[in-house]
């Protein structure tokens, strides 16, 4: 039985009207350097390709993607072939009249990044003085519509202190906020460079954060949803349900990158031997079935993973979590997430959550 492709990454433009510290793709500012932007006529082909491959959802994101002029013309593409899809923005696009009519009228379900209640450490984050401001009208205008929306807040200890306050600010203000997502920022990008300046948590204070947040689930009517490897939550917590596993789905999935290039992810942009094709050249579903590096990952990837996450009672579940983060520390696919592996270098992994206690899960 062959490997469904169920998800589609789309970079759709490299380029940001941000320069936020914590970006793990260090996109390049709008009209200040090179970048590339996806055009709807050289996919088509390749989308309808995925579709048969049994594409079901679909996620938008860049750099910004709404800087993408053709925004406007995938998601009428997608709606018109019943994919579900989802945009990944820092939402100050969004109160663009086209833009919203867009996203109103092709079903587009938004992501919004937003970094702090108080508008400077938002602002500070995302290195631009008006960014909080431009984000919470987007958000504004999607209330307006009364259209179900998606926040996520990259939390470090430059802006972890805000969180509650921030869960509780959008809980009184807004109606429409479906989930409140949780990622932990983590040294990649220029984020390396916040890691060189003690500004990322430290591993251990992540078991810590889970059980903050444990006892707060029932205090929301959104959902929270956090991204994190299920090692570092209570067996107990992990009931709650309220950890979405840190797995983002790689087995089947696939992306195009601004460039056109074909990858997972964005490994492509790190790694050139994972660029498969290109999108206007590349038979889909030959590469799919037979490219030997997506055959050894879609061939049980949870027996190859290396480190701790080899001897992790969650590697079914996860996968290993996110796979940039082992290549970028690692330079190999499956070596152990980054964060789990220096979780048990420090002594503190839970033995419960050992395959086997006695055995070694030292990586170097």
């Amino acid at each position: 039985m062959g490997v469904d492709l169920r998800f589609l990454y789309l970079y759709l433009t490299d380029e940001c009207n941000l320069n936020c510290i914590h970006c793990w793709q260090s996109a390049p500012l709008a009209g200040k350097g090179k970048y590339s932007r996806l055009a709807l006529n050289e996919c088509k082909y390749f989308l309808d390709s995925a579709v048969d491959l049994g594409l079901k959802n679909v996620t938008i994101s860049g750099g910004e993607p709404l800087l993408n002029p053709e925004f406007h013309k995938f998601a009428e593409y997608f709606h018109e072939k019943q994919i579900h899809l989802a945009l990944e923005t820092n939402g100050i696009l969004i109160s663009n009249r086209d833009i919203l009519t867009t996203i109103k009228s092709c079903g587009v379900y938004c992501a919004i990044s937003l970094d702090g209640i108080n508008p400077e450490t938002h602002n500070k984050q995302r290195t631009n003085k008006c960014a909080f401001e431009k984000t919470i009208m987007g958000i504004a205008e999607l209330e307006k519509e009364k259209i179900n929306y998606q926040l996520i807040m990259a939390i470090s200890k430059f802006n972890y202190h805000e969180l509650i306050p921030l869960m509780d600010w959008i809980k009184e203000k807004f109606k429409y906020c479906e989930t409140f997502k949780i990622n932990n920022v983590t040294a990649m990008g220029r984020a390396e460079r916040m890691d060189k300046k003690g500004l990322l948590l430290d591993v251990d204070e992540i078991p810590g954060i889970t059980e903050d947040i444990a006892a707060l689930i029932d205090r929301y009517p959104f959902k929270i949803s956090l991204h994190i490897t299920p090692c570092f939550l209570s067996y107990k917590n992990l009931m709650l349900k309220y950890s979405c596993g840190g797995y983002c789905g790689y087995m089947h999935a696939l992306s195009i990158l601004a460039n056109g290039n074909i990858s997972i992810c964005s490994l492509g942009k790190q790694v050139e031997k994972y660029i498969f094709g290109h999108v206007s050249s590349i038979d889909l579903k030959n590469v799919w079935e037979n490219n030997p590096i997506l055959c050894d990952i879609h061939d049980n990837p949870h027996k190859k993973l290396k480190g701790i996450c080899s001897n992790c009672v969650f590697r079914r579940r996860c996968l290993g979590g996110c796979r940039a983060q082992a290549l970028c520390s690692y330079d190999d696919f499956f070596a152990p997430n980054p964060s789990c592996q220096a979780y048990y270098n420090s002594g503190k992994f839970p033995e419960s959550k050992l395959i086997n206690p006695s055995e070694s899960a030292s990586f170097e």
